[in-house]
């Protein structure tokens, strides 16, 4: 089976931009696609990072609490993020050509984060590709999209942005559009997650999984990591739906920055991102993306001027409720922060 790709009858003004400039660009550099298929090395780190972070949380079973926390929130919040990224892409099927392969990487990806989320996410990230920016109604086909509720609930609020952001992935399961198959392969995720999380607390009891579980929470909330999740599709600037983050931990995050890419040509590996933005530096050089992950998270949860409602697709009804609250004086404007440039683009954070 080969990369899943952006439905051709999605009709959202995002979608379309993404669609617009992956057919100019193969257009205007039709050897982009040498760049698409499959990167069975991305198994290999699956296997070499589950393995690494299984370790770490054995030997935190031998540590003081305090030092429990301490590990999640530097090496096994990145190892984290990492497997999630390595799910990301075998939800593409980037990773080998058959699908019931990918399923398989993605599933040892997720068993080191203590609870089941890889075949779930699969299916949810695909609705993203094929609806993003369709938010309009309350429950949103772009299942990565504020909820109506959210929106009203949180605004710009400093706790509420940050317990939404940490903890409110765990209500999405209730919106219709991010219903998951309980076929074969979800049971089997559920399945392999619990054995392992079984195994460790039989024989190193309770810390490891603890030591698990915190680090996928920090990797994917209140982190410098976690802080791709509000980058992506933060609006920056009219009309551009999708931002790239082109700094440092790219290094450690198997250059998943790379989003405007990513969403152009989902059929090109992590690998080959790069390559991609260089062999067409004209459709990337001049659009706004993100300098510092680190800086914007801080940004987003304490200056009021950002809020949940800030993602693209999201209707001005839904902006309104969100601007309930008062802006401080002198609050940093979320389209000019950062204050450098990259091409003729503005690079925030």
């Amino acid at each position: 089976m080969g990369a899943p790709t952006i439905s051709s009858h999605a009709t959202s003004d995002a979608v379309s931009w993404h669609l617009r400039r992956h057919r100019a660009i193969l257009h205007q550099h039709a050897r982009v696609k040498e760049l698409f298929g499959s990167e069975p090395t991305s198994a290999v780190w699956t296997v070499v990072l589950a393995t690494a972070q299984i370790a770490l949380a054995v030997y935190a079973a031998h540590t003081r609490p305090w030092a429990l926390v301490a590990m999640a929130l530097t090496v096994g919040a990145v190892v984290a993020h990492a497997l999630g990224v390595l799910i990301h892409e075998a939800s593409h099927n980037l990773v080998f050509r058959r699908g019931w392969m990918n399923k398989l990487v993605a599933i040892v990806a997720n068993v080191p984060h203590g609870a089941p989320a890889a075949i779930e996410f699969r299916h949810q990230h695909m609705l993203h590709h094929k609806y993003l920016g369709d938010a309009a109604d309350p429950d949103g086909r772009d299942t990565q999209a504020p909820t109506r509720k959210e929106v009203e609930i949180v605004g710009h609020s400093t706790l509420g942005k940050i317990l939404s952001f940490t903890f409110g992935r765990f209500f999405y399961k209730a919106r219709p559009a991010n219903a998951v198959p309980h076929d074969r392969w979800f049971w089997s995720n559920a399945a392999a997650c619990v054995a392992v999380d079984a195994l460790l607390v039989a024989f190193a009891g309770w810390r490891p999984l603890a030591y698990l579980l915190l680090s996928s929470l920090v990797a994917f909330g209140p982190h410098v990591m976690g802080a791709r999740r509000v980058a992506e599709h933060l609006t920056l600037r009219p009309g551009q739906p999708t931002n790239s983050y082109y700094g440092t931990l790219n290094l450690v995050s198997f250059d998943v920055g790379y989003h405007v890419e990513h969403h152009d040509f989902p059929a090109i590996p992590w690998r080959h991102l790069r390559r991609l933005n260089e062999t067409a530096p004209e459709y990337y050089g001049g659009l706004a993306s993100i300098r510092s992950w680190s800086v914007l998270m801080a940004a987003y949860f304490f200056d009021p001027r950002y809020g949940v409602a800030q993602y693209t697709g999201v209707s001005s009804e839904f902006l309104e409720l969100a601007e309930r609250q008062p802006r401080r004086r002198g609050a940093t404007d979320p389209s000019t922060a950062g204050g450098s440039t990259r091409a003729t683009g503005a690079r925030v954070g």
